[in-house]
């Protein structure tokens, strides 16, 4: 009798085994946050936003700095229970000469900016009034010629001092480092998988900074945006963001290979694809960056995902958790997002949709 128990145990571990590539393992639940802030984030129990002032809006000129709306950021994130992902994009006109706000200054007020924000910040966390959580180096700088305020970098000449993504991303971080060692350090939140996305995984692979480190060591959490078309679903998503992590970082930057990941914008948009559709894509997307649904994701490291967008009446209200002008919920509000605990994350364990 015991035997043939010994040799049926062993069968079915050899059919567990066998069946190992498609069973969809819980990786970690996945925390899910949103790019906005106030209480419509925290009505949808989201316990991330990413958000902040434009540099714009804080080096307001020479040496001159204005803390108020990053203050008033966290002391709200702070009431409400919530961490914040502060976005350092949005050059100011002043010292680039450029009114999009996608042409950073000149090194000099870059450090300076970053210096006198992360400082005041990390000084808030010593009186216990809360701080930021983690800082993302700019907004798409793979893009260019963007319509938007702070989204691209525009300059043609990627990989020529000082106009290289990478030579702002280390002055920034080290900084951040060194004034505050318990932010993270988020980058370089990239749209696209193309050329210029290249140049910048290269960047970081090739550079190294006077103590004799290669930059790559100074990025805590990888960072890129996924929003989806029309006739992406869930496993279209899932399937682009392996692609990224194993054809672009793993061939490109190695050194940073299997780091952290936060998906720092998806989404769909609800007048396009339908609010039920929304949601469903939305969680179904959110249980596969955890590792579970089909697997696409397991074992690679995601994290966090950051809903694009929580509410607004411009040309991009319909990717709003919320509709426009009303500020009603969606379904992906009150469907799905309120019937998470706060703060608000999928397991994968649970099945799609």
């Amino acid at each position: 009798m015991l035997e043939r128990f010994r040799k049926g145990s062993f069968v079915l571990t050899l059919t567990a085994l066998m069946l190992w590539p498609c069973i969809a393992l819980a990786e970690g639940p996945i925390m899910i946050g949103v790019n906005g802030e106030g209480q419509m984030s925290r009505d949808a129990n989201l316990g991330w936003v990413r958000t902040g002032p434009y540099w714009k809006d804080i080096h307001t000129g020479f040496n001159q700095f204005n803390f108020g709306e990053a203050d008033r950021i966290n002391d709200d994130a702070r009431v409400r229970g919530q961490n914040v992902l502060m976005v350092l994009s949005g050059a100011p006109y002043w010292c680039s000469g450029k009114t999009n706000g996608n042409t950073p200054c000149s090194l000099d007020y870059w450090r300076a900016y970053v210096e006198a924000l992360t400082s005041h910040m990390a000084e808030r966390k010593l009186q216990g009034r809360g701080g930021v959580a983690a800082y993302e180096i700019w907004n798409e700088p793979d893009s260019i010629n963007q319509g938007a305020f702070g989204v691209g970098w525009d300059w043609w000449d990627l990989d020529t001092y000082p106009h290289r993504y990478i030579d702002y991303f280390v002055e920034a971080a080290l900084i951040i480092h060194k004034n505050d060692p318990s932010a993270l350090v988020v980058g370089p939140a990239m749209k696209s998988s193309k050329t210029r996305a290249v140049t910048i995984w290269q960047q970081f692979e090739n550079t190294f900074i006077p103590d004799g480190r290669n930059a790559s060591v100074l990025l805590d959490v990888i960072s890129f945006h996924h929003n989806g078309e029309e006739w992406e679903h869930s496993e279209t998503i899932a399937i682009n963001i392996k692609d990224r992590i194993e054809n672009i970082i793993r061939r490109w930057n190695p050194r940073n290979y299997r780091k952290p990941v936060w998906v720092t914008e998806f989404g769909w948009r609800a007048d396009e694809i339908g609010e039920n559709s929304q949601r469903t894509r939305i969680k179904n997307v959110l249980i596969e960056m955890g590792g579970g649904g089909y697997g696409y994701l397991r074992g690679y490291n995601v994290q966090k995902a950051f809903i694009y967008r929580q509410y607004g009446c411009d040309g991009d209200s319909g990717w709003g958790l919320y509709r426009c002008p009303n500020g009603f919920p969606r379904p992906v509000v009150y469907q799905y997002l309120q019937t998470l605990p706060f703060p608000a994350t999928q397991l994968p364990s649970v099945p799609r949709e």
